[in-house]
């Protein structure tokens, strides 16, 4: 029994100095024999047992050079698009600064139109404030006594007439616009040459009054400053005509709209007293 395993023993032994021996001797011919291709087999054998491993790190290499080359993209991106909001933003700015040039311009040259149009000396002057609500039927503009302002001048926009100045200071004025309550000019129809009076009541349009029911009435038709109130010269634009109809007293019911924005005054024009002959 103990022969047994004694021989058992040495066989395991012949076995674990054995393989070893012959693993050995095949590294030995593998670094010698050569393939069909003409590479020796111990580099073949080595390639094949490296291929795994080089195609997983293989993969990851390019997953990561992928990512990363993506998140440079997006960052450059990111900045780009930044840059063109920016110069959108800029162009937009820039846009809107010609396109008030260019509104003020046309406004300008209006009021220039207008001008030639009276034989007055005449001063430009900006609105630089009007009285609460919505119609603000006051407004206050940059020019006073010392520039030759005073009460009752005749302020015009490029459109028609706006009103009259009332309060006087030494750089600036009040201007009572011609829809204020209290304010009135002489006016006659264009087409019929009829004279009537055109009175403010704090809404957005004026009632022209004493125009006889038989006196023909357009709308439509232009109403002009007829020079009767003494205070606006003959033939200056005023309003139009938006709505007439019959009265019962003899005259008609006849509503003007004026042709200037009252609302949105920025520029007009102040009429000095006129040269003596």
């Amino acid at each position: 029994m103990f022969s047994d395993a004694y021989r058992t023993t040495h066989r395991e032994r012949a076995v674990a100095v054995a393989l070893p021996l012959l693993l050995l001797q095949l590294v030995l011919l593998s670094l010698q024999i050569e393939g069909p291709s003409g590479t020796l087999l111990f580099k073949t054998w080595m390639l094949a047992a490296q291929a795994p491993a080089v195609a997983v790190a293989s993969g990851i290499t390019h997953t990561v050079r992928d990512v990363w080359r993506g998140y440079i993209w997006m960052v450059g991106v990111r900045a780009e698009n930044e840059r063109l909001r920016e110069a959108l933003r800029r162009l937009s700015l820039l846009n809107d600064s010609y396109e008030q040039v260019r509104l003020e311009n046309l406004r300008l040259r209006r009021l220039v139109a207008v001008k030639d149009e009276v034989p007055y000396q005449s001063l430009g002057a900006r609105v630089i404030a009007r009285t609460p609500g919505f119609l603000s039927n006051v407004i206050y503009i940059n020019r006073g006594s010392a520039d030759g302002v005073y009460a009752g001048a005749p302020v015009l926009a490029g459109e028609g007439i706006v009103g009259r100045t009332t309060l006087i200071a030494r750089h600036q004025s009040q201007v009572q616009l011609i829809t204020n309550p209290d304010a009135s000019v002489g006016v006659m129809l264009d087409t019929s040459r009829v004279p009537g009076v055109l009175k403010g009541k704090g809404d957005p349009v004026l009632d022209l009054d004493y125009i006889h029911n038989t006196d023909p009435v357009a709308v439509g038709e232009l109403v002009l400053s007829s020079g009767l109130d003494g205070i606006f010269p003959k033939g200056l634009r005023v309003g139009k005509v938006v709505q007439s109809s019959k009265g019962n007293g003899g005259f008609h019911t006849i509503k003007v709209e004026p042709l200037a924005d009252l609302v949105r005054l920025e520029e007009v024009m102040v009429l000095l007293k006129p040269p003596r002959s």
